[in-house]
Formats: structure tokens, C-alpha cells, sequence
């Protein structure tokens, strides 16, 4: 029998918990899931071409709603989304929380109070890097792409392209504010900042990054906003 919950706990005022998830198992795993989900989330599993695309969504919504159950105390197939202009899913209640998946992996982010985001993608090489990077990447950014050694480089550029879909992804924004409008910076020890926002330095300043590696091959990237506690890392089996 699959548990419906991995904890019972709900977050506390001072908990960000990071949850890493395989989108695949067994097919009563994917059964279970599916029956989950509200009748919108079925159309939208219906409607994907591939059927590793359909599994991958089902996985993703019902690992969601067993966290957000476990968070919530309130049955997993009773919880109802609510979406913002550009798409971010949300619930009627105080917790944030976010998803991304690439692949077979996904990454959940749940928070009390502050706006979240979070990004996850597979390190590959990208035919068409340097356009996407005069496009998306400050002066700034693609100089310290530049710098880094060879072998470091795609590390580096999804270090930045994470960072940035996680900060466009809390506010809510999605894609419709210019990613080039988000600078980032990284120190020595591999901190990531964001420095400024379309050229506001205070306005950044209120915002944390911080990034991980979830599995060997992926980077991942959160971003929250007036929050300085601990992040607790979690695997869903």
C-alpha cells in the first residue's frame, strides 16, 4: 500500500523544505496518482502526445498533492490550486510552494511566508549558447561565463540560468519580464547573488538564491524572497 503522506509536521514560520522526486515508478504507483487528481489536471495529462510526457505530469501532480497533503493535514484529492496570471500554482492557505521538473526529476520548494521559486535542469551542451546568451545574459553575466575554465563553462551557464528562472518563477512573472533584466553574481565560494533588477540594487537585495544539485547531471536553483533561515534538503521515495 503506498503511504499518503512521507511526514506529519506541517512548516513552521522559520522551515524552507526542498524535496527532490523521481518522475517514474511502478504502475501502481502511477495509478495511484493519477486518481488524485482533480478532473482538470486529468484533461491536461490526457492531452500530452507521449506517454513518458503524460506518466512524468501524473507523477508530478500527485507527488505535489501527497506533500502539500502531508504539510496541510487535509486529503490529498481535496486540495484545490489556484492560479496566478501567469500560470504559478497556489492554494488557499499560508504556504508557498513551487515545482520544476526536467526529465525524470523534479523539485518541490515549500515556505510559510515568503514568495518561492525553483528551477532544475539537465547540463547539456546547447547548439545555439552563445545567441541564447547574448539574449538572455547581462555584459556582466557572460563575461564571468567567459572566465571560467572550459570544462566549467555549461556548469556555469545553467548555474545562471537557474538562478534566473527560480527569481522569475517566485514573482510571478514567469517569462514575460526580460531574463536579462535579473543580473546575477557568484563569489568565490559559489554563492549566487542577485545584484540587481532591471538596475534596482535595493529592490535585489531582498531576495536569496541559493543553488544545489539535486542528482548527478542536474542543476537546480531556488529563489526566495525576505528569507534568511535554514533550507532543509529531502528525497521522496
Amino acid at each position: 500500500m503506498i503511504s499518503p503522506a512521507p511526514l506529519s509536521s506541517p512548516l513552521t514560520g522559520s522551515d524552507l523544505h526542498v524535496w527532490c522526486a523521481a518522475l517514474s515508478g511502478s504502475p501502481q504507483k502511477l495509478t495511484h496518482y493519477s486518481s488524485l487528481l482533480s478532473p482538470d489536471e486529468t484533461a491536461r495529462a490526457n492531452r500530452f502526445y507521449f506517454e513518458r510526457d503524460r506518466h512524468r505530469y501524473i507523477f508530478g501532480r500527485g507527488i505535489l498533492r501527497i506533500l502539500l497533503s502531508s504539510y496541510l493535514g487535509k486529503e490529498a484529492s481535496r486540495i484545490t490550486f489556484l492560479y496566478g496570471q501567469h500560470g504559478k500554482p497556489a492554494i488557499e492557505a499560508p504556504l508557498h510552494f513551487n515545482l520544476a521538473h526536467s526529465n525524470d526529476w523534479a523539485v518541490f520548494v515549500f515556505v510559510r511566508d515568503s514568495e518561492i521559486g525553483i528551477d532544475i535542469e539537465h547540463i547539456r551542451p546547447l547548439q545555439d549558447a552563445d545567441d541564447f546568451a547574448r539574449q538572455f545574459f547581462t555584459t556582466n553575466e557572460s563575461a564571468w561565463i567567459n572566465s571560467l575554465p572550459h570544462d566549467q563553462k555549461w556548469n556555469g551557464f545553467y548555474k545562471l540560468w537557474t538562478c534566473k528562472e527560480a527569481y522569475l518563477k517566485a514573482n510571478g512573472s514567469g517569462l514575460t519580464v526580460p531574463l536579462n533584466q535579473a543580473e546575477i553574481s557568484f563569489s568565490k565560494n559559489d554563492t549566487a547573488k542577485l545584484t540587481s533588477i532591471g538596475g534596482d540594487v535595493k529592490e535585489a537585495s531582498k531576495w536569496r538564491l541559493e543553488l544545489f544539485k539535486p542528482v548527478e547531471g542536474y542543476q537546480a536553483a531556488l529563489a526566495i524572497e525576505r528569507y534568511d533561515g535554514p533550507v532543509t534538503f529531502l528525497t521522496y521515495q
